[in-house]
């Protein structure tokens, strides 16, 4: 049975000042309400086990008029006496909302019910207002049962069960000692059943409920299966109380176990790996394989075992050729004979494979007096020097279209030049300009929203260095002498985060591109001083500090004087930049 609470005959009532409600009173301009509650609850829920300071029989409620603002909560409606006496309202239209106090049932808990519920009342001039509010339970409630043969089989046993949602508390049943019942949010539910029987053989697997909804009771009960195949899954459906009960048998004879582990998933291919966990005498390692398949699919694919990487009871094999932003899932099977074993499916879903916002630079628009690299009411994806260079006119716009291109109507012109007092290095980047710093600098954010993980970034640029002019060679950082040739540089970063940068405090805020700042996953450069007759291609790769760690953020920067950020360079150094776009490949570099 569920456990309903029904607050019935619930009167609303408004919080008004006593001066303003006595006014009103007397005017007979306000409605009256009066609030009765009953609260019923099944003994079926009564268990241990709940939240710190939870009590599913507390209720907080709220009268909310028709703006939206709260005339009157309670934290606890029984024994509230504003709640027990006729309340004051304005005529008008209020919701009243009710649910389980000290806990919003967001998260997974032992032995904790959730229940919500909401009505609207009309309150009328000099009239009482009866509203009903019944509040039912607003989460999942999970128990798990495990059969006395199954006891008298297996030594230990546990099931982990997990919400598809992010940020919910898994929760663990462990046979012989977890007792009572979990509550879920309403979301699909993964349940993971590892065993060891009597023989020391273990085993895992795997099962998922995807229709959840609320007030459900899944009622999960362990048996065992005849001999030694995969067991199967029988589901009984009380209609009447929402309650399902699944009967998942688990092989007992087995002694070999596998185990597929989460897959590292890249926009086109996927690092797959699992082990054997268990096995008996006569265990025979060529006859482990992989299977993949879409998760949509209903048949999967072999991986042969001749194809699997081995090291030890390890197997490992990459998977090319996939989709990008496309769901899969894997596992491990042993077949010897007539015994047949599955590990846990694993699902995974590969990278985007994003491109290069704008990365043909065909699209600019000029906002006052400043030109950007992007289409207009567009995503702002690049951003230049020029809202600071320009600031002193529009002929200082040092990051410019120009016709000539190598593809397409237009390319990106980067030209440093010396603006009035400083000297300006055309920067061309995936980010914002912030705001200048008097005439020291500027301050930049750096990085756009990218998930991607891509191996390189290659592109057409022409460069012209001229002899280095402006500003005072800085020391420790391998600038070149002045009158030696400027130097450009493209550099490419994958960021866990935007980056804020003060180039007045370049030392405090600039990142370490050499794996050493948590902030930077991936990164690789190209700086050049020599000049290009035509249009060069170049190809930067990216390398990955990182194996696992997935990006937020993208940085793409671009000068035409390297050491710009000092106000060192030459005033005549040109760089054109033309079809960017990142490379997807199967070979990342890793560090």
């Amino acid at each position: 049975m569920k456990k309903i609470y029904s607050i019935l005959s619930l009167l609303c009532a408004a919080f008004v000042f006593a001066s303003c409600a006595a006014d009103k009173e007397n005017a007979e301009e306000v409605g009256y309400l009066k609030l009765e509650m009953n609260t019923l609850v099944s003994t079926h829920t009564r268990v241990t086990s709940k939240p710190d300071d939870y009590d599913a029989k507390k209720m907080h409620v709220e009268i909310r008029n028709s703006a939206g603002v709260v005339v009157l909560e309670t934290e606890d409606v029984a024994n509230d006496a504003n709640f027990k006496q006729n309340i004051v309202l304005v005529p008008g239209t209020y919701t009243i909302v009710a649910h389980s106090a000290g806990w919003d049932g967001s998260d997974s808990a032992m032995g904790a019910p959730y229940y919500a519920g909401m009505t609207t009342v009309n309150i009328t001039a000099k009239v009482l207002k009866t509203a009903s509010l019944t509040c039912t339970q607003a989460n999942v409630k999970v128990t798990v049962n495990w059969d006395q043969s199954f006891r008298d089989n297996f030594k230990k046993a546990q099931v982990v069960v997990t919400s598809s949602l992010d940020g919910v508390a898994l929760r663990n049943f462990v046979m012989g000692s977890t007792v009572g019942s979990a509550y879920f949010p309403v979301a699909p539910l993964n349940l993971m059943v590892s065993v060891e029987n009597n023989n020391g053989g273990k085993f895992y697997q795997e099962n998922t409920i995807e229709d959840v909804n609320p007030r459900d009771h899944f009622i999960i009960n362990y048996k065992v299966a005849e001999g030694g195949k995969m067991g199967g899954v029988t589901v009984f459906v009380d209609d009447a109380t929402n309650t399902y009960t699944y009967n998942v048998e688990v092989p007992r004879k087995s002694s070999t176990a596998l185990q597929a582990n989460n897959a590292n998933a890249w926009g086109n291919f996927a690092q797959l790996a699992g082990m054997v966990t268990a096995k008996t005498s006569d265990f025979d390692p060529t006859c482990v394989s992989m299977q993949w398949k879409l998760q949509s699919d209903a048949n999967w694919t072999t991986i042969d075992n001749s194809l699997l990487t081995k090291n030890g009871d390890n197997f490992s094999y990459k998977l090319t050729n996939l989709s990008p932003s496309t769901a899969y899932q894997y596992r491990l099977n042993y077949k010897k004979g007539d015994i047949e074993v599955n590990s846990n499916e694993v699902k995974f879903t590969t990278d985007p494979m994003t491109a290069v916002t704008n990365g043909g630079f065909e699209n600019w628009w000029k906002d006052g007096s400043v030109w950007y690299p992007n289409a207009q009411g567009g995503v702002h994806f690049w951003d230049s020097s020029n809202p600071g260079s320009a600031s002193m006119g529009e002929s200082y716009n040092v990051t410019t279209r120009t016709t000539d291109a190598h593809s397409g109507s237009y390319a990106a012109r980067l030209g440093s030049t010396y603006v009035i007092i400083k000297f300006a290095a055309a920067s061309l980047y995936t980010g914002s300009f912030d705001h200048l710093v008097g005439t020291k600098g500027a301050v930049l954010n750096w990085g756009q929203p990218f998930t991607a993980r891509p191996t390189a970034l290659k592109g057409w640029m022409k460069y012209t260095p001229g002899s280095i002019n402006r500003g005072t060679q800085p020391s420790g950082i391998g600038a070149p002498v002045k009158g030696a040739n400027d130097q450009c540089q493209v550099y490419c970063a994958l960021l866990d985060g935007a980056v804020q940068i003060d180039n007045t405090q370049i030392e405090a805020t600039f990142p370490k591109w050499d794996g050493s700042d948590s902030r930077v996953i991936a990164y690789g450069q190209l700086t050049k001083d020599t000049e290009d007759s035509d249009w060069a291609q170049f190809n930067i790769p990216l390398t990955y500090y990182s194996a696992t760690r997935k990006p937020t953020h993208v940085l793409i920067l671009c000068s035409s004087s390297k050491f710009g950020d000092y106000f060192y360079g030459s005033d005549s150094s040109v760089l054109l930049l033309d079809d960017f776009e990142f490379e997807y490949g199967t070979e990342p570099i890793i560090q």
